[in-house]
């Protein structure tokens, strides 16, 4: 095994145990989208949010939901903790916020969602079935090919444009350009969506659906040397939903939707990701 061949297992060696840990899409166990006013919660069946875990007080707290604002209202004789400290009653920071709220009971960890008009809560359990049961990801074999360098085109100024996510939500975001290469004879372009020092694919192509994803999958890149970027496809993944049925992963815009085999990177996650899926 050669270094670049190395360096590609080491990555994905780092993408399973990032699955594995405490809070990740094998330990995401719910999302309950909430109502105005009093969203109940704990391990009785009646509450609004049904908590897992035996250890699960029956009743737990309250979300409230007033005016855009989500405020906990945790039950007398339960013991949370926001951030790593007590908390009876917090306004919460949802997700999308630069220092987001996590709130713990027992094994449990809750997150406020906020996705255009709508807010939730996402849950991770660190004793969901799907962590303890977890073999593995499927990977193409790291063929060197399938690293190409293609054409960068900038977009001056940089372009918002809308992207569409699993739950029909649309959002705008910035793209600093795209790229051109030519793939089995075919012509391909994709948009670069800006991330911090990267650039983000999110693309579609035509092994989705029997061997990778069939919404499509993730590649990231770095910025342009000049005019030209590296796609690595050896390190392309697939997006959350591929792992849980709870996540609220973006779809490829229809213009990165590639007319060409990419048999490269991750393939199908055998899990009840692919179910949702088929409903895309």
């Amino acid at each position: 095994m050669d270094a670049y061949e190395m360096s590609i297992e080491s990555a994905r060696g780092e993408r399973a145990q990032m699955l594995l840990s405490d809070r990740s899409w094998l330990t995401l166990a719910g999302l309950d989208w909430l109502q105005p006013g009093e969203n109940r919660l704990g391990r009785a069946p009646e509450n609004d949010i049904v908590l897992p875990g035996e250890e699960t007080p029956p009743f737990a707290g309250a979300f409230w939901l007033e005016g855009g604002q989500t405020m906990l209202k945790v039950a007398s004789g339960v013991t949370m903790t926001a951030n790593g400290q007590p908390v009876t009653e917090l306004v919460m920071r949802p997700d999308n916020s630069p220092e987001p709220d996590f709130v713990e009971l027992g094994e449990l960890t809750m997150v406020l969602l906020e996705r255009g008009r709508r807010f939730g809560i996402r849950l991770w359990d660190k004793a969901n079935p799907a962590r303890r049961l977890f073999t593995g990801l499927r990977w193409y074999p790291v063929r060197p090919e399938h690293r190409i360098t293609a054409q960068f085109v900038a977009y001056d100024p940089q372009r918002q444009l809308p992207v569409i996510d699993v739950l029909g939500d649309e959002t705008l975001r910035p793209f600093s350009g795209y790229v051109c290469f030519t793939w089995q004879g075919e012509a391909c372009r994709l948009e670069a969506e800006a991330r911090g020092e990267k650039l983000f694919f999110n693309f579609g192509d035509l092994t989705n659906g029997d061997a990778t994803y069939g919404a499509g999958r993730f590649l990231y890149a770095d910025r342009p040397d000049g005019d030209l970027v590296t796609l690595d496809f050896n390190l392309a993944t697939n997006p959350f939903c591929a792992y849980t049925n709870y996540a609220t992963c973006p779809l490829p815009p229809p213009q990165n939707r590639l007319p060409v085999r990419i048999e490269a990177g991750e393939m199908r996650f055998p899990a009840a990701g692919d179910m949702r899926a088929s409903k895309i």
